[in-house]
């Protein structure tokens, strides 16, 4: 009897060792994409105030491109892989739209894309922090465009 009692001790405590573990690699890597998405938002912020022009659009091109490849070189745990493929799509058409700056017929296609994504892979996000226990605050404010 007192070996099935520690037995189940045992497992008991490997269980709660593996669950601070798989929840330490998934803040671990939180922490390491808020940069990027401080960095997106400071995009979007200044495509609303209409900062982005024919003049610089170069430059927030590179700046999207770097985000997007720092997003797929990011180590992860497998539980964020669905995050980040989102996150990805949202940045395709963030760029589609920056690439397309004088294109005002699919301009709002674009945005209402990037939106969809964008929300989507918040929402995943959220529901991954909460399904493993994990309380912090808000991961990054949701970005919309006005126009």
């Amino acid at each position: 009897m007192k070996k099935f009692v520690s037995l189940f001790i045992l497992c008991v405590f490997l269980f709660f060792i593996l669950l601070g573990y798989s929840q330490n690699s998934i803040i671990v890597s939180v922490q390491g994409i808020k940069s990027y998405n401080r960095e997106i938002n400071f995009i979007v912020s200044d495509y609303n105030k209409d900062l982005i022009n024919e003049n610089n659009v170069n430059e927030y091109i590179n700046r999207v491109k770097n985000i997007k490849m720092g997003f797929s070189n990011n180590r992860r745990p497998n539980i964020l892989n669905n995050y980040f493929s989102m996150k990805i799509d949202s940045l395709k058409y963030l760029l589609m739209l920056l690439e397309n700056i004088n294109d005002k017929e699919n301009i709002q296609n674009y945005i209402d894309k990037y939106n969809y994504h964008s929300n989507a892979s918040q929402k995943e996000i959220e529901n991954i922090l909460k399904s493993t226990f994990i309380r912090v605050t808000y991961l990054q404010t949701p970005t919309y465009y006005r126009k």
